[in-house]
């Protein structure tokens, strides 16, 4: 009889701790509203002189406190959380990785991009020496296709149409 009086205490004691860790006991210290019924009282313990007929003896489920239906977030200072703010997602655009290659004698001073047929130019390198690479991330819209215009340190330059940097995405500037 002892050892089942202290099997169900123990186990009890193990479902009290793991309500109160799992936010019951933050449930119990507020006030009941008028939609969370109020939680259920703790059934005191036993007195460890008397063991209680195995009859008598608990359940774990009504030993432990009920948790509230819906328990209040709270933030680390024990403030209430403020409700989750949901943005709507930003379309993001396609990018591709251009890698541009200065073959030439001369430091490229400025590479820019024009999607095709379009007006605005986008300046993707600026001072690359002769020799040396640079790798650049292009957004683009549904069509990957761009005009290309170099502008070099010895007031030459290079205009390359109708490139398709996602099917070739290195640029290689030669003489």
């Amino acid at each position: 009889m002892g050892i089942l009086y202290a099997a169900a205490f123990t186990l009890g004691a193990l479902i009290a701790g793991a309500a109160m860790a799992t936010g019951a006991a933050f449930a119990q210290s507020t006030a009941p509203t008028a939609e969370t019924p109020a939680p259920a009282a703790e059934a005191p313990a036993p007195a460890a002189q008397s063991p209680a007929p195995a009859a008598e003896t608990p359940t774990p489920a009504a030993a432990a406190p009920a948790p509230a239906a819906h328990p209040p977030a709270a933030a680390d200072n024990g403030e209430p959380a403020k409700p989750a703010i949901v943005k709507p997602r930003k379309k993001i655009a396609p990018k591709v990785v251009v890698q541009v290659t200065n073959h030439r004698a001369v430091p490229l001073t400025e590479l820019d991009a024009t999607p095709a047929g379009g007006a605005e130019a986008k300046q993707i390198v600026a001072n690359l020496a002769p020799g040396k690479k640079a790798s650049v991330t292009l957004a683009h819209g549904k069509s990957c296709v761009f005009d290309l215009h170099g502008a070099f340190d010895d007031g030459s330059s290079t205009d390359m149409t109708s490139v398709d940097l996602c099917k070739d995405n290195k640029v290689n500037l030669v003489d």
